[in-house]
């Protein structure tokens, strides 16, 4: 089973090594650590540990909705998601994605959503982001640097 960490400079050679497909390339980041030392103090980085090594990442936004208008002020947003490719095709971002609404009530419980958006050439993200919950808005973004995305939201319960 994934867990779910906050980023840790502990963990930083293991997030050198992280990489996607060459035909995935175009959907994400290519350079997490490059990444990470950029990142803005509402980004919250975030890894995914598979027998005490990582093989994903993400960043949980927390002023989302204040570079989205399309995101609720009360909404978390879900960013630069990737499962390094030596460990896809065994289900981790499925399990991690579905564990994810638990892990936001536990740290982040003023979030009543999360949102995010997906390439509309990347049909393999976007139906498992469907098959976890996450709902299609009906709405593309268009600043992506790779073409229009879905906007995808899924509501915490609360």
């Amino acid at each position: 089973m994934p867990i779910i960490e906050k980023y840790s400079a502990q963990r930083a050679q293991q997030v050198s090594g992280l990489s996607v497909k060459p035909e995935q390339a175009i959907f994400a980041i290519d350079n997490v650590s490059g990444l990470i030392a950029k990142l803005a103090a509402h980004e919250h980085p975030h890894l995914v540990i598979v027998e005490d090594q990582v093989v994903g990442f993400f960043i949980l936004d927390l002023a989302y909705s204040a570079s989205y208008d399309f995101c609720p002020p009360d909404s978390l947003g879900i960013r630069s998601l990737l499962i390094d490719q030596h460990s896809q095709g065994k289900g981790i971002a499925k399990k991690v994605l579905l564990q994810l609404p638990n892990y936001i009530e536990k740290v982040y419980p003023s979030f009543r959503a999360l949102y995010l958006t997906v390439n509309c050439r990347n049909k393999a993200a976007y139906q498992c982001y469907a098959q976890c919950g996450f709902q299609d808005t009906g709405d593309l973004y268009r600043g992506g640097p790779a073409g229009p995305q879905h906007i995808m939201s899924y509501k915490m319960l609360v």
